[in-house]
């Protein structure tokens, strides 16, 4: 069990962990249909990334976006079948850890808005979660 704090039990650790990754597979897939769609809409929805010209074409743009929905199914995977996906934490650290170091590599050279470091605070955010996670498997192994 997850202990709050002496006598407050919260969920056990499989019930933890089937939480926490679907919540981070639908933070991915939510952020990568929106990214897919709004340039399609309008491109002037680009200029929620920053003050930059919409690229002459969306392909960069949505094979990122496409490998964001990827990982959110390899987070799916990951919360439905805890034992066997315990190798691909790592990747979804990862992936969560470099998201949040590029978004705010681009703002800081100004080619990201304030909003980009909202949306990238959250995959950090996670990100530090699935390490606890994983910190905490290894010590229990």
């Amino acid at each position: 069990m997850l202990h709050l704090f002496e006598g407050v039990t919260l969920l056990n650790r499989e019930r933890y962990h089937n939480i926490l990754f679907k919540i981070g597979a639908i933070w991915n897939w939510v952020l990568a249909i929106t990214f897919l769609v709004l340039p399609r809409i309008d491109i002037g929805y680009f200029s929620l990334a920053g003050d930059v010209p919409p690229p002459p074409t969306l392909l960069w743009a949505d094979s990122f976006f496409l490998l964001v929905f990827v990982v959110g199914l390899l987070l799916y995977a990951i919360s439905i079948n805890p034992e066997a996906s315990q190798g691909f934490i790592p990747v979804a650290i990862f992936e969560k850890i470099s998201i949040f170091l590029l978004g705010i590599f681009y703002f800081f050279i100004g080619e990201a808005s304030i909003l980009v470091v909202g949306f990238v605070t959250g995959d950090l955010i996670l990100g530090i979660f699935f390490a606890e996670h994983l910190l905490t498997l290894r010590r229990a192994a």
